[in-house]
């Protein structure tokens, strides 16, 4: 027997077919059919495949499943099938997925640039705004909030007036008009992130004074005379360990009696046992272990009655978290950490908040923080002006706000958009439970990468801020009625906390592995086979899969009616054109253009007559002119 390959030839060709089952088509009467996604019979390996009828496709991509019966709901329809595009070659087999689910559950929208994603969302929030239904309302309040930070949606939502208004740096706008985020709308760990208060000696004082700001009602920044009157008592056990006159102790004691009005002073002070006797100024207490164990529970008692009094129905210890006005005078008023601070404490720390104070001047003169401060040029005194300047509570007649922060230094970005997620998750929470979900809002989040990023060894604090905001929001956003449209052209750059808690997915084309892998170990099973497909899809196509459709499926993305501002340059068109780059459009957007002064005009003129004048080549003067 030779030493040769063995071959083998099959008589007959052979195809092997790899099956993955999605769920039973049942017939529900004479031509209707549902979908189950629940397998109860598997098929033996004899069953004949067929051919699916036009009416079992649009059982299965036509009918999606009904989701988020409200309760007490007796009549009517309580969701509808959004149509969402047709199948991929095949514009007769519509594809639609439930209305209640893709808008109150986080939806995510991924693809490389120019796959499509900008027309995918403009297409989505068109339906809403163009269904009979929804359409019918007369001026509702808006419902959607969109972060939109390359201005480009304004085209798709807003009249032509609105959509082209004139942009200036370091603004933001809203739905075509100037808009702030004041300052006081920070709690105390942002103002804290905002100043990079270090945690040990900045962060309590730069607390207790955000605190103190926002005490008073009017924005005065009035102190609190409880939380002077601890300082007091903190001075006072500070002196029994010193060793300074008896003078301080009997001052911090008085001063304490002027804001402690409901303590029993006079016993305390009857309390001490001095020695060697009470006139001499380096006395001390005897008893010292009796006057501060007394010490002590006047403290306590100042602090539990802190905690518990009531301040317009916010409480004192939670002020610095509560959205109160704070005047701009107060940001820059010397006595920051006087009221802060004790006396004595004060001398003792002061060297550690000198840099505090400088970074909160230089914030305070960065023109980049400027929609910040702002508010008091646009009317803007409390958390009420601000949310109806927002559209809420205020019908406008528009279901869209579009955040225009397409101006906003990248610095900036992260602040701005950590403080609009957590305000409208916190103001939803202020709700009660049997209402928060009667009155819903999507916040999407255009370019999500660029402030949501997965966490990392070493991170600016504005990032940090925004991604704890948004990992919030998608976590508990749900049952408070606030939910996420992601859009994003790198998933693996954003946290994976944000993106495993999206229940839909709308994938454009990827090309970048390790998107394409992030991606795959986090989305159903059902829906990886087809993810190969992932790197051929067309402009406008997508691979749709999740909780509001029955199966994954190919889909090509129904067009906007109206489109955003994300077109991709034509150079050979526009090259070939003998127009010149608007650089006078950039100048003045950017701010750079110089005011006319006609006073410094004629100062110009003036001193360039002054001037000698300059040396002329004989060979450029006529022969009758050069001097003999």
């Amino acid at each position: 027997m030779r030493d040769e390959e063995l071959s083998l030839e099959l008589v007959k060709p052979r195809r092997i077919a790899s099956v993955q089952l999605l769920g039973t088509v049942r017939q529900s009467g004479t031509e209707t059919w549902d979908f189950d996604p629940g397998i109860t019979v598997l098929p033996t390996l004899d069953t004949p495949a067929e051919v699916a009828a036009p009416d079992v496709l649009a059982a299965i991509f036509a009918h999606p499943p009904e989701r988020n019966k409200p309760r007490e709901w007796e009549e009517g329809p309580h969701d509808f099938p959004l149509e969402i595009g047709h199948q991929t070659g095949d514009e007769n087999a519509k594809v639609k997925a439930s209305f209640n689910d893709l808008f109150s559950r986080p939806l995510a929208i991924v693809g490389n640039t120019g796959s499509g994603k900008s027309y995918t969302v403009a297409s989505l929030i068109r339906s809403v705004l163009e269904h009979d239904t929804l359409a019918k309302v007369d001026k509702p309040e808006p419902h959607i909030f969109i972060l939109d930070i390359n201005g480009e949606y304004g085209s798709a939502f807003l009249e032509s007036d609105q959509s082209f208004h004139a942009r200036e740096p370091n603004r933001i706008y809203l739905n075509g008009e100037e808009f702030c985020l004041p300052a006081w709308l920070m709690n105390g760990e942002e103002i804290c992130e905002w100043l990079q208060a270090s945690e040990a000696t900045q962060e309590p004082v730069l607390k207790d004074w955000w605190s103190i700001a926002k005490s008073d009602p009017s924005g005065g920044g009035a102190y609190d005379p409880l939380q002077v009157a601890i300082g007091k008592v903190d001075a006072a056990l500070g002196w029994l360990d010193g060793n300074t006159p008896a003078t301080n102790f009997d001052l911090a004691i008085t001063h304490a009696e002027q804001y402690a009005t409901d303590v029993d002073w006079a016993v305390f002070r009857a309390l001490p046992t001095w020695t060697p006797n009470t006139r001499d100024q380096w006395r001390k207490i005897s008893n010292e272990k009796e006057v501060r164990d007394r010490l002590t529970e006047i403290r306590r008692e100042l602090v539990e009655e802190i905690s518990a009094r009531q301040n317009d129905g916010v409480n004192f210890a939670k002020t610095a978290d509560a959205p109160r006005y704070v005047r701009k005078t107060e940001f820059r008023d010397p006595r920051l950490v006087d009221r802060a601070t004790d006396q004595e404490s004060n001398k003792k720390i002061d060297q550690y908040l000198v840099t505090l104070k400088l970074r909160l001047r230089t914030r305070l003169d960065d023109r980049r923080w400027q929609p910040f401060f702002s508010y008091e040029e646009q009317g803007v005194y409390s958390y009420a002006d601000w949310m109806k300047k927002l559209g809420i509570s205020d019908k406008r007649g528009l279901r869209v706000s579009i955040l225009d922060l397409s101006m906003l230094a990248s610095e900036i970005l992260p602040f701005a958009c950590a403080l609009i997620g957590r305000l409208l998750l916190e103001t939803r929470e202020m709700l009660l439970p049997d209402v928060r979900n009667r009155y819903p809002w999507v916040l999407v989040l255009e370019e999500a990468h660029n402030y949501a990023r997965p966490p990392a060894h070493v991170e600016d604090r504005g990032q940090a801020l925004s991604r704890r905001a948004f990992e919030r929001v998608a976590k508990e956003g749900r049952k408070f009625g606030l939910s996420l449209m992601v859009a994003s052209q790198r998933p693996s750059e954003i946290s994976q906390t944000i993106i495993s808690q999206c229940a839909n997915f709308f994938s454009h084309r990827l090309q970048n592995p390790d998107d394409i892998d992030h991606f795959r170990r986090i989305i159903p099973r059902q829906a990886q086979r087809l993810l190969d497909q992932v790197t051929v899809l067309a402009a406008g196509e997508a691979i749709v899969f999740g909780s509001a459709v029955h199966v994954p499926a190919r889909v090509q993305i129904k067009m906007p009616t109206k489109e955003p501002w994300s077109a991709t340059a034509a150079p050979f068109a526009d090259w070939g054109r003998a127009d010149t780059f608007p650089l006078g459009t950039v100048i003045d957007n950017w701010g750079l253009t110089e005011p006319k002064d006609p006073e410094q005009d004629g100062k110009a003129k003036r001193a360039a007559a002054a001037l000698p004048p300059a040396e002329a080549d004989p060979a450029d003067e006529p022969d009758d002119e050069i001097p003999f």
